[in-house]
């Protein structure tokens, strides 16, 4: 079984709503895709390189309606380590970038970690499907 989401936060100018995407794979079949799970950050830590607050600890949670059945799968606890982060604007100059992220309030950076195999004291909730 694959569980894959991101979550991003569009800027001011486009009302700081939140957006998700996730999505749940298991034996080469799409189990759940949707934009309604959530996640939050329950810890974080500053970033040296970007200033920006990386996230140690979240809780995602998947949910999505397949077929007239509800799905919900949880897993809360530490990341691990940080496998990438990606600049969003890495091909806008550095003064632009700065003037750009001040003005509409972005964080122009993916946190991406992987949970496999799952870091100590995290805890995953079974896939439920309602009939």
């Amino acid at each position: 079984m694959s569980a894959v989401m991101m979550e991003f936060t569009t800027p001011p100018s486009y009302g700081s709503s939140k957006v998700n995407v996730s999505g749940i794979v298991t034996d080469g079949e799409i189990m759940a895709a949707s934009s309604r799970g959530t996640v939050e950050h329950l810890k974080t830590r500053p970033d040296d390189e970007t200033g920006w607050p990386e996230p140690t600890e979240a809780k995602f949670v998947w949910k999505s309606n397949e077929d007239g059945r509800d799905m919900e799968a949880a897993i809360e606890g530490p990341l691990g380590d940080r496998i990438d982060r990606v600049d969003v604007m890495v091909e806008v100059p550095a003064f632009i970038k700065k003037i750009a992220s001040s003005a509409a309030g972005t964080k122009p950076y993916i946190y991406q970690v992987s949970l496999h195999p799952p870091p100590p004291h995290c805890t995953s909730t079974p896939v439920r499907v309602q009939d």
